[in-house]
This record gives C-alpha cells, structure tokens and sequence, in this order.
C-alpha cells in the first residue's frame, strides 16, 4: 500500500498518487513565487492563472485571468482545462490586511481552496505557512500542533484542513519569508533593503522575529521535485538558517557591499501592527530533505545568486 509522504494518511484513499501526466495549472502565477514556478515548469503543458495578467508575461503556457473566489470560475477552468496537478500559490499574504478584512481574507485563503476540491479530482499541492503556529517554540516540524495567532494564520490553517479532507493526493508545503529580489514588488524585502542603503537612507528593522527565509527560486525548484516524485504529505521549506529579520537586512548589506550602520534594530512591539506577529517561528526541513532530497541553501549563497542575475 502506498503511504503518503510526511503524514499519516489513514482517513485517504492511500492507494491514490499523484499522476503526472504533464498538465498544471497554476493560481497565483504571476506573484514573487508564481514567476519562478513558471520558469521551473516551462517543459509541461502548463496554464498559469491569476487576478491580472502582467504585459511582459511569455513563455510555452497559456495564462487566463482567474478569481479564485469565484466558484463558477473555478469550475469553468477546470472543466475546460482539465488539469491533472492544480499548483496552489494564490492565497492573501498581507497579514495586516488579513486582519482588518478577516472575511476577504477567508475567501481568498481557505473557501478558494474549497472552491477547486469540490469540482477537482486530480493532485492538489498547496502552499501555506509558519504563521500556522504561535511563534513560541519555533522552529516547527510537520508534527508540531498548529496555534494561530493571526487572521492570516487561521485562514491558512483552515485551508489546510480542506486540503487534507480531500479524499484525492494531495500535498501541502509550509514555508516562510519567501523572498526574491522582485523588481515590480513593493513587497520585496531584500529589494526595500537594498534600495534603501543604496540611496543612504536608515532602516528600521526588528531584531526579535525569527524564521529561516526561503528564496523563490528554490522554494520553487522543491516544488517542481513534488510534482516529479508524485509526493504526497505535508513537508516544511525554507532556507537552511535559523536567523532573525535583523540578520537578515545584515546579511544582504554584506553580499551587496553596502552600508549596514544604516540598519537600526527594534523590537516587534515598537511597530504597533495590527495584526499580532508569532515571534519565535520557522520551519524544520529534515523530513522534506530525507525524503524528497530536496536542497536548502544557506541565506549567503542564495544571496549570492541573487546579485549575480541582477548584475547579468
């Protein structure tokens, strides 16, 4: 009997594996991970959909505009696309926003999800979060119980348990602080530092919260390695460091050679967010590794690449 990888499978059909017959579609595709998962799946029959279509999107895929939260969009796609894999990158990440707007943001993490098991039957993969546990003992193994302290959390587990209630293969990867230099993102936290000390002004970023960032380009390499391997399961990603957002902003002021005085450290609280941070978080990658031989980097050498596209 097969057994899912990384999760006791024992309420799934576990003979079921994923099947890839080289047919994807994306949701969220055109996002900081979504434009490296498209270049990953370049070689499959592949339809990347998301809320807006960029200009400078090309490649060998089609693209369609998609509102996840639209069921009968979702199932229109689905019955015209016919998808053996759904890869699940949409999702609402603005914690804050999460907060304030708790039930957008349900409808965007968790009842979108609903939206594509009730009219899928192929492989679901799905992408969650860190921010599924509380932030107290970090980092998290697969095995550790979730304990959100934030809307964005709660609807990130709640999708989850859609996804493991499905009673076809599925795969879902937690990971955290996905980052990329992302030339069009106001989000980009390695392009807000080094714009910043590039133009002499001072940051400030906290020194209390701790998880191990994730580069896009490899999140999105592990998740070509799911599709290829047919693996099943809930697993961990991220980088191979455990550091906190301080040493973080530090360590892209080294490998860009550019001023870390400017760099002044606070505290989460200081911030007055709306939404509370989990502080202690990130995500133990054994099981993901052993199982899959899938490859963390260290935060310097994917740094390192990073620099060396953005000077190629």
């Amino acid at each position: 009997m097969f057994t899912a990888i990384g999760f006791d499978c024992s309420f799934l059909s576990c003979e079921k594996r994923i099947i890839v017959k080289k047919k994807v579609l994306v949701t969220g595709a055109f996002g900081q991970l979504g434009n490296e998962v498209l270049k990953k799946f370049q070689d499959v029959d592949m339809l990347a959909t998301d809320l807006f279509i960029p200009e400078f999107s090309s490649g060998s895929y089609s693209s369609e505009i998609l509102d996840v939260t639209k069921p009968e969009g979702v199932e229109n796609i689905v019955n015209r696309f016919q998808p053996d894999v759904v890869l699940n990158l949409a999702a609402m990440t603005d914690v804050d926003g999460c907060e304030i707007n708790p039930e957008v943001a349900e409808k965007i993490n968790s009842e979108s999800v609903r939206n594509f098991l009730e009219v899928f039957d192929g492989a679901f993969i799905h992408i969650s979060t860190d921010y599924v546990f509380n932030g107290k003992t970090g980092p998290y193994d697969e095995e550790d119980v979730p304990d959100p302290i934030n809307m964005y959390g709660k609807t990130k587990l709640s999708s989850e348990k859609y996804v493991m209630e499905h009673p076809n293969p599925w795969c879902i990867v937690r990971t955290n602080v996905v980052f990329d230099y992302a030339k069009n993102s106001d989000a980009s936290f390695v392009k807000w530092v080094i714009d910043s000390l590039q133009n002499d002004r001072q940051i400030q970023v906290v020194h209390d919260q701790w998880n191990n960032p994730t580069w896009t380009d490899a999140l999105a390499d592990a998740l070509r390695i799911i599709v290829d391997k047919e693996a099943t399961g809930l697993f961990h990603y991220g980088g191979a460091e455990q550091i906190n957002r301080l040493e973080f902003a530090q360590t892209i002021a080294k490998v860009f050679r550019l001023d870390d005085s400017l760099i002044r450290p606070i505290t989460t609280e200081s911030l007055k967010q709306i939404a509370p941070r989990p502080l202690k978080c990130g995500l133990k990658t054994h099981l993901i590794k052993s199982k899959l031989q899938v490859t963390t980097l260290p935060l310097e050498v994917s740094l390192k690449h990073i620099k060396s596209k953005l000077s190629s």
